[in-house]
Order: C-alpha cells, then sequence, then structure tokens
C-alpha cells in the first residue's frame, strides 16, 4: 500500500524562486513535506540533512550545475527519488539525463500543478513497487 503524502518529503532545487515557491505550495497543499533550496550547493547539504523521498532538481543553476547535482545526489541520498525539472526540452538531454544521470522523470517548465503532481505520484508508485 502506498504511504500517504505526509509520509513523504520532497526537496525542490531550483534557483528560480518562483518555481520553488510554486512548487512548495502546490506539494504542500497535497500533504507532501517540502524544503526548498535555492542553488545545488544548498541543496545536497539539505539531501545530506534530510535524506529526501524526491528531489525535484533544475538543470540550468549557477555554480553547481543539476546534472552534478544528479551525480551527486545519487552519492549522498541513494535512495533519493531525481525528478528534473527544466526549461530545456532536447531529446538529447532527457535522455542523458534519465539513461545516464538515472533521473525517474523529466518535467518541461512551465508545467501546472496538475502535471507536477502526476510526476511526483508516478514516481512515489514507482519506489513503492521496489519496496
Amino acid at each position: 500500500m502506498p504511504a500517504s503524502p505526509k509520509d513523504k518529503t520532497i526537496l525542490v532545487i531550483d534557483d528560480e524562486e518562483c518555481i520553488r515557491d510554486s512548487c512548495c505550495q502546490a506539494l504542500t497543499k497535497a500533504g507532501y513535506q517540502v524544503e526548498t533550496a535555492i542553488n545545488g550547493e544548498v541543496g545536497l547539504a539539505k539531501a545530506r540533512e534530510i535524506g529526501p523521498d524526491i528531489a525535484l532538481v533544475d538543470l540550468d543553476m549557477p555554480g553547481v550545475s543539476g546534472l552534478e547535482v544528479m551525480d551527486r545526489l545519487s552519492e549522498i541520498s541513494p535512495e533519493t527519488i531525481r525528478v528534473v525539472i527544466t526549461g530545456n526540452t532536447s531529446l538529447d538531454l532527457e535522455e542523458e539525463v534519465i539513461q545516464k544521470r538515472r533521473a525517474r522523470s523529466y518535467l518541461a517548465k512551465p508545467f501546472s500543478p496538475g502535471d507536477l503532481h502526476l510526476v511526483v505520484r508516478k514516481a512515489l508508485d514507482s519506489m513503492d513497487q521496489t519496496k
């Protein structure tokens, strides 16, 4: 039986305040515990601290890139499901993050709260199936 949203923590790592805020609002309203990070460095520190169930990672951030965050998350929090959120809709990039970086999903910006909920639910369902 899938866990309820209140049992799941989602970390949103994005340098765009409006994206962080809208994700936080939509996911909190659905009952999830949500943490946010303004960049990759802060996101990795929070991931070490909280071990989120899901990390929503923007690829295009200053400093520590989203691709580097994806790689380092697999080391510091291997159980965390990684979902890419990005404005770059290149098929080559999508293939790289899903196949090589082992992202569970790819969500192109802009996205609706419904799209966000669907991606999160699918990621959590796949996590429950592997247990």
